[in-house]
């Protein structure tokens, strides 16, 4: 069983010994950190790669929330989100995170969003030994998709669609699940609702960026909590 390496941010010391409770009964899981201050979370992460965070989202004495916090490290990192606020379930998942707990949760209710955690994680490495194609299952059947013939990809309520030059790939997958199989490399998530080939960008506007399809040009919303990764993306070279 492969390890997760994770970190547990919470201005609450309570919280944070209580779900560290919780952590050291999965086995899988490996804490690599606990912060009440965010920004000392964020500075650990600058040198330490980790595969998941839980993340309070309300957190008043900081001059950051975890709302900020995704937005700040972008769309890179698993979150499994920690509140006692619910009104925060419907915007958290703006930034794809793994699960959303509402405090107090038992230790079943939390065992099932690590399980899903690590299911993802473990697709991602899976697809990370074929680095120019996947296959996804279309109508019972497995399809391969080389990466180099994709487009984009735009969440359509209840399915995920695949553009390529030629075809539409209809898919039953949430975006969190697609985006683990697709490299980094060669993708990047712009807009909670759409992935874009990095090498098939043509233009970039303020709100917008366009991908040639045939004769026409798609236009793409650019999400703000977005922005950031795709400029790191467009110039991977420049200087901060």
């Amino acid at each position: 069983m492969a390890a997760l390496s994770c970190i547990v941010v919470d201005d609450e010391e309570m919280a944070i010994e209580h779900l560290k409770g919780y952590i050291a009964k999965v086995p899988f899981l490996i804490v690599e950190g606990s912060f009440t201050d965010p920004t000392q979370a964020l500075a650990f992460l600058e040198n330490h790669a980790v595969e998941l965070v839980f993340l309070d989202i309300e957190m008043p004495n900081f001059a950051i929330d975890g709302l900020d916090f995704m937005k700040i490290r972008g769309n890179k990192l698993n979150y499994i989100l920690t509140t006692s606020y619910p009104k925060y379930a419907l915007p958290s998942y703006d930034y794809d995170v793994v699960d959303f707990l509402c405090k107090p949760y038992p230790f079943d209710r939390f065992l099932k969003a690590v399980n899903k955690a690590r299911a993802l994680n473990e697709v991602s490495s899976e697809v990370s030994e074929s680095e120019d194609h996947t296959y996804v299952r279309v109508d019972g059947k497995l399809q391969r998709i080389d990466f180099t013939e994709i487009l984009w990809i735009e969440s359509e309520r209840t399915y995920v669609s695949i553009y390529t030059l030629t075809d539409r790939i209809n898919l039953h997958l949430s975006m969190s699940e697609l985006e683990v199989i697709l490299p980094t490399k060669l993708f990047v998530r712009v807009h909670k609702s759409y992935i874009v080939a990095k090498k098939k960008i043509d233009l970039v506007e303020k709100e917008q960026l366009g991908i040639k399809k045939e004769s026409q040009t798609k236009l793409i919303p650019i999400g703000e909590a977005y922005r950031k990764n795709l400029m790191k993306a467009i110039f991977p070279n420049r200087k901060k």
